[in-house]
């Protein structure tokens, strides 16, 4: 492609070259455009060289009436999306509105992104980079609300990083934001393959058609603005109205997280302007999309429904019964588009379950109100659909075929408890998918999952969607538990309505064949419990716990409501799951019964053992960690705790560092920790 050739040479600093290629570019393609706007700035660049000032570019056309244009934050998260990435910037720079900052926040993309970026950064100050160290959970939910924190502008926009947005969008957004002090402006976009190259119109056109033009509309009038695509990228939204309402993009592992971003922002919306006007090209259908994730996690819109529900309860106003009847169509939709999509059974019956319970909730709130004459049979069928469990317990397999078998005939000890096991095997290359899989024929309450090799985190965060079990239970594939003890603690957890619930554990030295007790410290602190009254002080002692996810059960209501999952980190992925799960949780139960005998290796491999540059992930875990918990008003009581564990963690992870990485590791620690200081 003669642009992409072009912008390759321009970074070479081959200018006539760059030209020549960008000449090539036919005037009726849809990137005539940035092909003419690469030619401007390198002449701009050539004359400047020569001392010849550029004539200030309009930034409106002429009949403009707007004056002291506000500033326009654009954000734009990129994740390994080189091959698009020099047209989607050009395509921001370009805009006739000019007065923009561009933040890019590169989710630590392992390809030539960052570097294409540095590129455009240094031909144009108005981008600001935001580089992060480790890939964030989700999809672009986390990074895009890095940059929400980071814009400065009265207006915020953002931008698909393979997607290219036309030169008047913003310019178009704008001038009908400011006339009209909307609190959300929405557009419209065309889509193409990279294939096919034929550009359609917006797949909601229909719908869009039916909603008035570049004038104020309300909720209560058009309450259709909900079956819209909920694309973040079609819209300009009034800062102001977003911090003053709390309103960001929900952070867990799962994507389409523009789902609950589009219900947050059009349920509080005051003035709301549609326009015909083309915002961006979309592409469609590419390699890496979400669009193309594994089956079984399209159970993450259930996580989407349910951080919805949670949100739209607190509305009591005039807008409530409009909002109530457009999510249960909402439910209703997406259980059409999930379920079919669906290839093993189980993955539809969980997904079935976990719906009906989220419906079930809400019309304990709001009563059903739907023209779907099916919907009430159908939250019959789905809420029967699998039987009413007392327990989930998850666990990631990887490589250990030798010790799964273990683990699991440990689990099926358990009598009298109404339980399933939900088993995502992490990209194991010996037998242990085989082994799993035989006891999953054997077994109708144990169900398999695959993915590639993410780590532990990742894979417990596949299937949290899934359980449905009233207590949910994190287990190690190759740790064993005690299944009375287990089961004890389930029976005293629910008859105390408690939501998180601790018990202890026992550790075994695997090549040494011995085994003891808690480790001291958790001993000690145990000592303590039995002396704490308030809630308040069983999270500042269960805070001081070791960071095991295997010495307690959490109630499934909370770990859903809460968004709670573990870190995105090979190491240290459990921390964030350790302290959210404390600071979330509003009733502490805990048992003197060892529960799990935790296997320790010292020739085996196994992730305590690291000491190369994957250690360096302690920094995102401490950060990410620190972003969820600190919201709540309970971090207070736990801060201090928190702080001490963090600067403990960092000493700790500094000693297993490669002594090559200790300068940007300390330079890196400085900031986290002074980030982490009470304002």
């Amino acid at each position: 492609m003669s642009l992409k050739s072009g912008n390759a040479l321009s970074a070479k600093k081959m200018y006539s070259e760059a030209i020549a290629e960008y000449k090539k570019v036919d005037a009726k393609s849809p990137l005539y455009y940035y092909a003419k706007f690469n030619i401007d700035r390198i002449e701009t660049i050539l004359k400047e060289k020569k001392g010849i000032k550029s004539k200030p570019e309009e930034i409106l056309p002429p009949h403009t009436s707007l004056q002291n244009l506000p500033l326009l934050s654009i954000i734009m998260p990129v994740f390994n999306i080189a091959p698009y990435l020099d047209a989607s910037i050009l395509s921001a720079l370009s805009q006739r509105y000019q007065n923009f900052e561009l933040i890019i926040i590169n989710d630590a993309s392992t390809d030539n992104s960052r570097r294409i970026i540095e590129m455009h950064r240094s031909h144009d100050s108005r981008i600001r980079f935001i580089d992060l160290d480790h890939n964030t959970l989700g999809g672009a939910g986390i990074p895009s609300n890095i940059g929400i924190h980071a814009a400065r502008g009265e207006y915020i926009a953002f931008i698909d990083s393979d997607d290219w947005t036309l030169p008047d969008a913003f310019a178009n957004m704008m001038e009908q934001a400011l006339k009209y002090d909307a609190d959300i402006v929405i557009g419209t976009f065309c889509t193409f393959t990279d294939d096919e190259r034929v550009i359609s119109p917006a797949y909601d056109r229909d719908l869009l058609n039916l909603i008035p033009k570049n004038k104020p509309i309300s909720l209560q009038q058009y309450s259709k603005l909900f079956r819209l695509s909920p694309v973040p990228w079609r819209k300009i939204y009034k800062r102001n109205f977003l911090v003053g309402n709390k309103i960001e993009y929900p952070e867990g592992d799962y994507f389409y997280e523009d789902n609950p971003l589009h219900w947050f922002v059009l349920s509080k919306a005051e003035r709301i302007v549609a326009t015909e006007d083309i915002v961006s090209y979309h592409r469609m259908a590419r390699e890496g999309q979400t669009m193309n994730a594994a089956a079984y996690k399209l159970s993450a819109i259930c996580c989407h429904i349910n951080t919805i529900f949670n949100y739209i309860k607190h509305i009591k106003d005039n807008r409530r019964e409009t909002i109530f009847t457009e999510f249960y169509d909402y439910c209703y939709r997406n259980a059409d588009w999930v379920l079919p999509r669906q290839v093993q059974p189980a993955a539809q019956c969980l997904i079935k379950k976990h719906w009906a319970s989220i419906v079930n909730r809400a019309t304990k709130e709001f009563p059903l109100k739907t023209n779907r004459t099916a919907f009430s049979k159908r939250i019959i069928e789905y809420t029967t659909t699998y039987p009413d469990i007392d327990l989930t317990i998850v666990m990631p397999v990887f490589n250990s075929a030798d010790l799964v078998r273990d683990s699991l005939n440990s689990i099926l000890k358990i009598k009298n408890l109404k339980f399933n096991v939900l088993i995502v095997n992490d990209g194991s290359t010996d037998e242990s998918l085989k082994v799993i899989q035989e006891y999953e024929t054997q077994y109708s309450n144990i169900h398999v999952f695959t993915q590639g090799n993410r780590g532990a985190g990742r894979a417990r965060n596949s299937l949290i969607p899934m359980c449905t079990g009233t207590y949910t239970y994190f287990m190690d594939a190759d740790d064993t538990i005690n299944a009375d003890n287990l089961i004890k603690a389930v029976q005293s957890a629910k008859n105390n309505n408690q939501d998180l619930y601790f018990f202890k554990y026992r550790i075994e030295f695997w090549e040494e064949q011995k085994s003891r007790d808690m480790f001291n410290d958790d001993t000690k602190l145990w000592v303590k419990l039995k002396d704490a009254q308030t809630n308040q002080e069983k999270q500042k002692i269960c805070s001081q716990l070791i960071n095991y996810p295997w010495n307690r059960i959490i109630k499934t209501e909370l770990l859903h409501d809460a968004n709670i999952f573990f870190g995105g980190t090979i190491v240290h992925n459990d921390i964030p799951y350790h302290w959210h799960s404390i600071v979330a949780a509003q009733n502490i139960g805990y048992s003197n019964d060892a529960v799990c005998t935790h296997r320790k290796f010292t020739a085996r491999n196994q992730i305590t053992n690291i000491t190369d540059s994957r250690r360096m992930g302690v920094l995102e875990a401490l950060r990410f960690t620190h972003e969820v918990v600190s919201h709540y008003p309970q971090f207070e009581n736990i801060s201090t705790n928190w702080r001490e564990f963090s600067s403990n963690l960092l000493k700790w992870a500094e000693e297993r560092l490669p002594v090559d990485m200790l300068e940007i590791y300390k330079d890196k620690e400085r900031n986290l920790l002074a980030a982490m200081e009470p304002a």
